[in-house]
């Protein structure tokens, strides 16, 4: 009657009804390699993330506060030296490590 690789005797094959992209690709194992690289990251983060005992929300939170206590330990500093420092700076530093990050993401 029909072919094995059709779903429930259907018109269109598995691959077409998921899409019949990379992500097909992926979810039926057609291209190994993508596929093991994918568990192996999400296997990664989640070591990582049970081992650190952080949350995403954690995660996330910290990364965001670092400018914030990196602004005023940099204003904190500067008032011991009795030096005015300029809020243009701080934000030039950080526009340059958003950009430079910005450039390493998309490589």
């Amino acid at each position: 009657m029909g072919s094995s690789d059709r779903l429930f005797n259907r018109q269109r094959t598995i691959h077409q009804i998921l899409g019949g992209d990379l992500v097909a690709d992926v979810m039926l194992w057609r291209q190994k390699n993508l596929t093991v690289g994918i568990l192996v990251v999400i296997l990664a983060a989640w070591v990582v993330f049970e081992r650190s005992g952080y949350t995403l929300l954690s995660l996330t939170s910290s990364v965001f506060f670092a400018p914030v206590y990196h602004s005023f330990s940099l204003g904190k500093i500067s008032s011991y030296f009795k030096q005015a420092m300029h809020f243009s700076t701080i934000l030039h530093s950080y526009s340059n490590l958003f950009l430079s990050w910005i450039r390493i993401c998309s490589i």
